[in-house]
């Protein structure tokens, strides 16, 4: 995102959040071991969201760029990017999410020293319906408080309604737009905050 700017150049790591257990599914921090199926939910997912509304130069150069493996194993060594996985029984890994320190956009109400962003909320198509994004939401929230957070915001595409209403549902309020750039392509997010 053009707007974002870095707060915090690092934050030592935190105590995680005690896993979440819901039916089969435990989520809790994700591991290096995972990388590749991480980037894989995440490549795919965003495919199947976004994937028809940029070219297919532009969403191949985004995806290796976000999506590798490299960079997924580059976040989880991060101080500040804190990355849950959502497992199945089998530890099939089934979605995913990040807390990340340190960003703010101008429009979240608050001192920008307060702010996390909830980043890459990501299930698995094969797995919707079951509660697993809420889930994610939910460690996410939870560490962030923990952490002294009161703003918690994140960006969702304008053309993405069904992600809005979740988010809203859970208590996000809409501030602001942002530009996403896919590729070359600019695209609008809207910007969403939740007060912790």
């Amino acid at each position: 995102m053009t707007s974002n700017e870095r707060l915090v150049a690092a934050v030592p790591p935190q105590t995680l959040a005690q896993p979440t257990f819901t039916s089969d599914i435990t989520v809790a921090h994700a591991l290096a071991s995972e990388a590749a199926a991480i980037a894989k939910i995440g490549a795919d997912t965003f495919t199947a969201a976004f994937g028809f509304s940029v070219s297919a130069e532009d969403l191949a150069e985004f995806l290796a760029s976000t999506y590798s493996e490299i960079t997924v194993l580059a976040d989880l060594k991060d101080p500040a990017v804190q990355t849950w996985a959502a497992r199945d029984a089998t530890g099939k890994v089934l979605g995913l999410v990040q807390l990340v320190r340190g960003l703010s956009e101008p429009c979240v109400p608050g001192d920008p020293a307060t702010h996390a962003e909830l980043r890459r909320l990501y299930v698995d198509t094969t797995a919707h319906g079951r509660g697993i994004g809420s889930k994610l939401i939910a460690a996410v929230e939870s560490q962030a408080r923990a952490e002294g957070f009161k703003q918690l915001w994140l960006t969702v595409w304008e053309h993405n309604p069904k992600a809005e209403r979740l988010y809203q549902r859970l208590g996000y309020r809409k501030y602001g737009a942002t530009d996403f750039l896919t590729g070359s392509c600019i695209q609008t997010d809207h910007v969403l905050s939740k007060s912790l």
